[in-house]
C-alpha cells in the first residue's frame, strides 16, 4: 500500500476495487477519534452528575420534610397556663393584648 496518498480536492477519488484500504482512509466517515471520544465522555459525566444532583436534592427535601413532620408531632407542645381555664380550654376573651407605638429608642430629655 501507498505510504502518503493524496488528491486533490475537487476531484472524487476513484481507486478502483483492489485499493478500498486508501478510499477508507480518504473518506470523511472515519471513526470517532479520542478527542470526539472524551468530548462524548465529558458531556455524558455532565449529564449523569446534574441527574444525580438533582435526584440528592430531592431525595435530601423529601427525607428532610419527613424528619421535621416526625419531629413535630412527637414533641410535645407547652404553652402559658394563664391563657388556659380549669379545665384546659383557651380564654380568648380574657387575654390582654398590648400595642406599643412609636420608636422604643426615643429619649425625650428636653
Amino acid at each position: 500500500m501507498q505510504g502518503h496518498t493524496t488528491l486533490p480536492a475537487e476531484s472524487e477519488p476513484d481507486l478502483g476495487s483492489l485499493n478500498k484500504g486508501a478510499e477508507l482512509m480518504l473518506s470523511n466517515t472515519r471513526q470517532p477519534t479520542l478527542h470526539n471520544w472524551r468530548k462524548r465522555m465529558e458531556q455524558a459525566i455532565i449529564a449523569l452528575s446534574v441527574t444525580v444532583g438533582i435526584l440528592t436534592l430531592g431525595l435530601g427535601a423529601t427525607i428532610g420534610y419527613l424528619i421535621r413532620c416526625y419531629v413535630q408531632e412527637t414533641t410535645p407542645q407547652y404553652s402559658h397556663p394563664e391563657m388556659f381555664d380549669e379545665n384546659g380550654n383557651p380564654l380568648p376573651d380574657e387575654l390582654l393584648a398590648i400595642r406599643f407605638e412609636g420608636n422604643p429608642n426615643e429619649n425625650d430629655d428636653d
